[in-house]
């Protein structure tokens, strides 16, 4: 089986009231991404659009135009994060646009972005939205019924006739046997085998028990990669703190796979892809499905600013070269998708859309790899 490439899709793009009264009329992240600032020599910040692309991805037109650069490239198709706090909905209508006009020809599946909202961004950690995963029949019947469109789509990416749905912080949901016990009955009957349920792994659990109630695991990385106890470097990253007192000097030469610059925390992109490639692909799953993602940049500087953290730079040859082993070991493993983080998160540095200083060479590694 050649797996196909999947794109992370981030919907921040457009204004929204509630962005309006936490951060300033008129905020999206394009103002983030506009006013990044280099933090030492030859750190490629801001990273811009090419031609000056800030669009709103609630406009078709926009949508239209990714899908056809996605399909040129042989993207299979997007993840649309969605939001969901209990009942209230944000950032809800780029994806509502989507569904809204069929001609939008391109699969799509879900993730839910099911983390609170804090300020953390500027150091503080007041919440904003909270998640609070009410277990609730009223509310677990209210969520999919606003998702059951999404899921009976004929564009939605299925498995055993089972929408996909992803859940970011999988570990976050309360009673999700019940849940999704009484979301497979309520797919049932409405003509779907049910719901194929991927919890999403960012770091590693506290405990695993949840996992048996879930159809599949993503290794999203580059986070999961650097976090997950199989990686060798673990205990050297993990052993910053003490390190913060230290000289630069001293602190690089005993921490070569993660450094601590006035603030800003560098992580080596060849480790953490060694580490991706090392790790075996079902260890600890289970009788689980594993798929896998990948990265070429990460770099939140847009908003964490001095705070950020970075991953280093590969050069298109590396690029090319990790992404190709990733896809001969999804496709050794028999793995239908590769997940890609992302395609278009710019305020985290993670994207496959063209930038003013890459140019479409980032997706000309995806066509050179993945067949339509």
């Amino acid at each position: 089986m050649n797996p196909k490439l999947i794109g992370v899709y981030f919907p921040q793009f457009h204004n929204i009231p509630e962005n309006d009264i936490w951060w300033g009329k008129g905020f999206t992240d394009w103002e983030l991404v506009k006013n990044a600032k280099p933090l030492y020599k030859e750190h490629y910040q801001p990273r811009l659009p090419i031609d000056d692309n800030y669009y709103n991805p609630c406009d078709k037109e926009t949508l239209k135009q990714q899908i056809e650069l996605a399909r040129n490239y042989n993207v299979f198709g997007f993840m649309f994060y969605h939001y969901w706090f209990d009942g209230k909905l944000i950032l809800e209508k780029p994806l509502e646009v989507f569904l809204k006009n069929k001609d939008l020809d391109f699969p799509f599946c879900l993730s839910w972005a099911n983390a609170s909202w804090t300020r953390q961004w500027v150091g503080n950690n007041e919440i904003l939205l909270e998640q609070k995963s009410i277990p609730s029949k009223e509310l677990w019947e209210m969520h999919f019924m606003y998702l059951l469109p999404f899921f009976k789509d004929d564009r939605a990416i299925k498995i055993n006739n089972k929408p996909i749905f992803a859940i970011f912080c999988p570990d976050f949901v309360k009673k999700n046997k019940e849940m999704f016990e009484y979301w497979n009955e309520l797919a049932v009957k409405n003509g779907l085998n049910g719901i194929y349920y991927i919890a999403t792994k960012n770091y590693e659990f506290q405990n695993t028990e949840f996992l048996k109630n879930y159809d599949a695991v993503l290794k999203y990385h580059p986070r999961e990669a650097n976090t997950s106890n199989s990686n060798p470097h673990r205990q050297k990253i993990m052993s910053i703190k003490w390190m913060r007192g230290l000289p630069e000097k001293v602190q690089n030469k005993l921490n070569g796979i993660r450094l601590l610059l006035k603030g800003k925390t560098i992580i080596s992109s060849k480790n953490t892809w060694e580490q991706i490639l090392n790790a075996a692909y079902r260890k600890d799953f289970g009788n689980l499905e594993v798929f896998e993602s990948a990265f070429f940049d990460w770099d939140n500087t847009p908003r964490y600013k001095k705070k950020a953290t970075i991953y280093t730079q590969l050069s298109f040859e590396e690029k090319e070269a990790y992404l190709k082993k990733l896809y001969e070991k999804a496709k050794l493993a028999n793995s239908p998708f590769i997940f890609f983080n992302a395609w278009n998160e710019w305020s985290e540095g993670a994207f496959l859309e063209p930038d003013k200083k890459n140019g479409y060479k980032h997706l000309e590694i995806i066509k050179s790899i993945f067949s339509k």
